[in-house]
């Protein structure tokens, strides 16, 4: 994909301009050693010289500072108490998690809290100990959430006869190294092997070890694999407990006092890849929530995955944007690991720009 981003370019200077710039000099010479009729002006200057000058946040900082996410008003960063309650899904106590600006770093401070090795982590849900892929942890956690982490549980070897191009699957990953089945299609390929669930892990394919591969390749190295072949997984599936459900759960946030003074629940800690995480009020029915909703609809029927903070991105993007080919730009910079073709760019744009015109009638 060609970056469109700024040329160099180099800026002649013709002899005119040179001698007018020799004079200029020669005047404001002369006029340093003439002597100083006024001494008053002079010392008020030099005080003013040696007062120190606030610094000015860079043109990208104050971008970052101002600009709202998709669908939210900014509020700043998040107070250094804030926190969230953890539970393991199958059942624990409760343990306290802060101190994290992406999502990364909240599933290391979750192995630390619970004494689990983080590629044991395979993903969270909000308000719920079910594998709800709907309530799914993304880049946006309310202030009022518990967390509930899903550990690895059984393993599991399934063999699958592709035999047909789709095998009906939606990958997502974690954010953290670990992609998983996000849906299975009715009547696909992969609702007929009972083994395969929501939820599972997706550890190999083919023997090749697939942790810390993001779901876009995953989603890819299964499409790949031939038409009329067998091939092999191997699963893990979320551990699950008999004792699930018996007792109730507390699903809302009562640990942190601070988050309850910063608002209700519509408030959220949004985390972003780049580690700065904002505290943001969230608007439901904001125009920009159904264009991320859009280009994650985009991303599973193009690339079998699907990734709200991945579309919220490419929705910032647009926002930022006044035409396609610097909304090509914005996304070479802030997507580039993802290579999209320029097609689906075109495809993501247009959808964006659908919504934000209905919604501007």
């Amino acid at each position: 994909m060609p970056f469109f981003g700024k040329k160099k370019t180099k800026t002649s200077v013709s002899k005119a301009d040179q001698a007018e710039d020799a004079q200029a000099a020669t005047t404001a010479a002369a006029a340093s050693e003439a002597p100083k009729s006024v001494e008053e002006p002079t010392k008020v200057a030099e005080a003013e010289e040696k007062k120190p000058k606030a610094t000015e946040p860079a043109p990208q900082a104050q971008k970052e500072q101002q600009a709202p996410a998709a669908g939210g008003a900014a509020m700043g960063p998040p107070p250094k108490d804030l926190a969230f309650p953890v539970q393991l899904a199958h059942g624990s106590g409760t343990k306290k998690v802060n101190d994290f600006a992406t999502v990364k770093q909240l599933y290391t401070r979750i192995a630390q809290e619970f004494s689990i090795e983080q590629k044991d982590l395979f993903f969270c849900t909000l308000g719920t100990d079910r594998v709800d892929t709907d309530r799914l942890l993304g880049g946006q956690i309310g202030l009022n959430d518990v967390i509930f982490v899903h550990v690895r549980g059984e393993e599991k070897h399934v063999t699958v006869h592709k035999r047909e191009a789709a095998l009906g699957l939606t990958i997502t990953d974690n954010g953290a190294g670990c992609a998983f089945i996000k849906r299975i299609k009715d009547g696909s390929i992969s609702s007929e092997v009972a083994e395969i669930c929501v939820g599972d892990h997706i550890a190999e394919v083919n023997g090749r070890e697939l942790f810390g591969v993001r779901h876009i390749e995953v989603a890819k190295l299964l499409k790949d694999m031939p038409v009329g072949e067998d091939f092999t997984l191997k699963l893990y599936s979320p551990m699950k407990t008999p004792f699930n459900g018996i007792a109730p759960r507390n699903t809302k946030n009562t640990l942190s006092t601070s988050n309850t003074e910063l608002g209700t629940g519509k408030q959220t800690l949004r985390l972003k890849a780049t580690g700065q995480a904002t505290v943001q009020t969230v608007d439901e029915t904001s125009w920009t929530v159904k264009a991320a909703e859009a280009v994650d609809d985009c991303l599973e029927s193009f690339m079998g995955i699907r990734d709200n903070e991945l579309a919220e991105t490419a929705v910032d993007a647009a926002k930022a944007s006044s035409g396609l080919e610097e909304f090509r730009s914005k996304i070479d910079e802030d997507l580039e690991v993802f290579g999209f073709p320029e097609s689906f760019v075109e495809e993501m744009w247009s959808s964006i720009q659908k919504i934000k015109e209905e919604a501007t009638k």
